[in-house]
């Protein structure tokens, strides 16, 4: 029997805030809660070239990887994990169980108008052909992952900063309950 590990993962669309909301957490966490966490950016993990030809965002590579790096954070403290990514469906939540042993996962869809994701991507994005990619493809995500409802909270990214998102995060997630529950030593 595995110990149960919290695993929060902010899906949404490329470009919405999901990598700066994982990392105001991470902060929010620390400072105000003291709370022994890890987070694993599955782009990050996933970063390969080239991909196999039957899985084209490296998705195998990632969950393999994300297995082995929760193992080394496990081992130095980590009580809970903070994972962004693009989630698609349940197997890919599924993946993530058996990546990450005693997994409970809570889902938080961050949301923006496409008007200010589309200008977000604007904002980051270096070439043409990336810069077109990225906008067909978060136009695609935000309907696709709006119809298939994956979350359990849907959060507002559209105007507030990464840290007021994150501690709305946290509150809808009652990590720093669970947390206290468990006793700060545990």
């Amino acid at each position: 029997m595995h110990a149960q590990v919290p695993v929060l993962i902010i899906i949404g669309p490329v470009g919405i805030g999901k990598s700066s909301t994982a990392d105001a957490l991470s902060e929010v966490l620390e400072y105000d809660h003291g709370l022994p966490h890890a987070v694993v950016d599955l782009d990050h993990v996933r970063r390969g070239f080239p991909p196999p030809q039957d899985d084209p965002f490296n998705k195998e590579l990632g969950f393999n990887n994300l297995a082995a790096v929760w193992s080394n954070y496990r081992s130095h403290g980590a009580k809970c994990l903070i994972i962004p990514s693009v989630m698609e469906s349940q197997e890919d939540l599924n993946k993530i169980r058996r990546s990450v042993p005693g997994a409970e996962l809570f889902l938080v869809r961050l949301v923006a108008s496409l008007d200010v994701n589309h200008a977000r991507i604007r904002g980051r994005e270096k070439t043409a052909e990336s810069l077109n990619w990225h906008l067909r493809r978060s136009t695609q995500l935000a309907a696709e992952l709006a119809v298939k409802k994956l979350e359990h909270v849907v959060v507002d990214a559209e105007t507030k900063p990464p840290s007021e998102i994150a501690r709305e995060i946290i509150r809808k997630w009652g990590i720093a309950e669970w947390h206290g529950s468990m006793g700060k030593g545990s």
